[in-house]
């Protein structure tokens, strides 16, 4: 589907000046790209049975069955632009990518339970409410523009000049360390990473927690002498973090994807951006790898996401 984008390789070659290495593996595509084809006829426009599509049975000499299969050997090719395995590009980006999304996960399912648990707590409280107002508002913010003004804001000398813009300067072979010598380059990006998410998260577990207040467990709960905290730790909130474990199963691809943007404008040598300039310079073989192991990783998550359910939501279980 990479190869089917508009405008022909020929024009981007006549655009641009491509490689050797992808100009010769171009030239080297003769199989089809799938298992199947539905084809077009086009003999005669005035026929109409002459341009329905046609299917056409490739069998396994196709390139997707020929790439699965290579793969399944953990044989994952190399880069069209440098030569480096695309195994090598995949594991030094990884850590990168970890580095952010490890403390941005926590911190969202942490400081969302928080948020959502005072507000239900104390429903007239004026910061909390603020709180709730600031997060819709930054909500509807698109990452790159929230990115964009905390640069200007808190990166500029000309304005505050309290963290550094990027990742420009660190070189460090073991990225974890960031973690303890190199702190501050991280809170930005952590930023743009937490706070659109927890608008989302937050308004689902209070409307979770709402709706468990007015069903007759919570008055037996009461009835039984806990206190109103207790019986929400307990009875409610358990309950209502089912949603969270369904967002959780998103979790597992927003390593490559989910900070594509945020690892560009901040040059953070990560998934995201490996697969931006992997597009940008059509390198097809870690680009193919990228989405491959993003759909596996969609399906892990899945399958973990319905497993905890299945822990924490008995009645899926007694259903069966």
């Amino acid at each position: 589907m990479i190869r089917l984008i508009p405008g022909s390789y020929d024009e981007l070659m006549e655009a641009e000046d491509i490689s050797l290495n992808e100009r010769a593996s171009i030239q080297q595509i003769k199989e089809p790209l799938f298992y199947f084809t539905i084809i077009p006829e086009k003999n005669d426009e005035n026929d109409l049975n002459s341009i329905l599509p046609v299917f056409k049975w490739n069998g396994l000499h196709n390139e997707f069955h020929q790439k699965l299969m290579s793969y399944c050997t953990f044989n994952f090719g190399n880069s069209l632009i440098d030569g480096v395995a695309v195994s090598k590009k995949i594991a030094t980006a990884l850590p990168w990518s970890l580095i952010l999304q490890i403390p941005a996960i926590l911190l969202i399912i942490i400081l969302s339970i928080w948020i959502a648990f005072r507000r239900i707590r104390f429903p007239d409280s004026i910061l909390m409410k603020s709180i709730d107002s600031v997060l819709i508002w930054i909500h509807s913010i698109p990452g790159f523009w929230l990115a964009t003004m905390l640069l200007l804001l808190f990166a500029n000398p000309d304005v505050l000049h309290w963290f550094p813009s990027g990742f420009q300067m660190i070189s460090s072979d073991n990225p974890f360390s960031i973690w303890f010598y190199y702190p501050q380059y991280l809170i930005l990006p952590l930023l743009c990473l937490i706070l659109p998410a927890l608008a989302y998260l937050v308004r689902l577990i209070k409307n979770g927690l709402e709706e468990n207040l007015q069903k007759l467990f919570w008055k037996r709960a009461l009835s039984t002498g806990l206190s109103y905290k207790q019986a929400l730790y307990i009875e409610a909130l358990p309950l209502a973090l089912i949603p969270l474990i369904a967002w959780f199963a998103g979790i597992f691809p927003a390593l490559i994807s989910g900070s594509l943007i945020i690892e560009q404008i901040f040059s953070v040598p990560g998934l995201g951006r490996l697969m931006f300039l992997s597009i940008s310079m059509r390198d097809w073989p870690v680009v193919q790898f990228l989405f491959l192991l993003g759909s596996a990783l969609t399906i892990l998550g899945f399958i973990i996401s319905d497993l905890l359910l299945r822990l924490v939501d008995p009645r899926i279980v007694k259903s069966k």
